[in-house]
């Protein structure tokens, strides 16, 4: 079974933001990945769009105004996942990688629902690297959720 080592709290992501990551409620978070066995290490660090590598794993922590936290989404997730493993997941597998994900308490970010209309058009209106496929709901977990998501998936495989 794979062992993921993340060096670092992936909490820090959520402090000491830029002015310009303020402005637009987003920070970009670019992550490397070695592996030595079956162990994956991953270390992390926030980056600017002009600063990003290109094709490296890089998700959004996104700042919810309302509730005065930082989420990812479950795309992000997922994507981050495929990028660790080095491997390209299928439907039925990212599917059981959802499934598995709801422990972690998700909520359904919808334009439909009042109470997170403008997260969801936050989110909509990111540009690339995008934490989302296309305009529907999105899953999103507290950012204070990815390590234990991230190393509860990876120890499936």
């Amino acid at each position: 079974k794979a062992k993921l080592e993340i060096k670092g709290d992936l909490l820090t992501m959520c402090d000491d933001w830029t002015e310009d990551e303020l402005k637009v409620k987003r920070r970009l978070v670019e992550f490397r990945r070695s592996q030595e066995g079956s162990t994956i290490s991953t270390s992390f660090k926030p980056v600017s769009l002009e600063e990003r590598t290109p094709n490296s794993p890089c998700i959004s922590c996104i700042w919810w105004e309302e509730k005065r936290k930082c989420y990812v989404t479950s795309v992000d997730t997922i994507q981050l996942l495929e990028s660790l493993v080095a491997v390209r997941f299928t439907v039925e597998e990212k599917n059981r990688i959802r499934r598995n994900l709801e422990g972690f308490k998700p909520m359904t970010v919808s334009k439909q629902k009042e109470d997170c209309e403008s997260f969801f058009r936050l989110i909509m209106g990111f540009p690339n690297p995008k934490p989302r496929n296309i305009e529907k709901d999105v899953k999103v977990f507290a950012w204070a959720d990815l390590s234990n998501a991230l190393t509860k998936i990876i120890g499936k495989y």
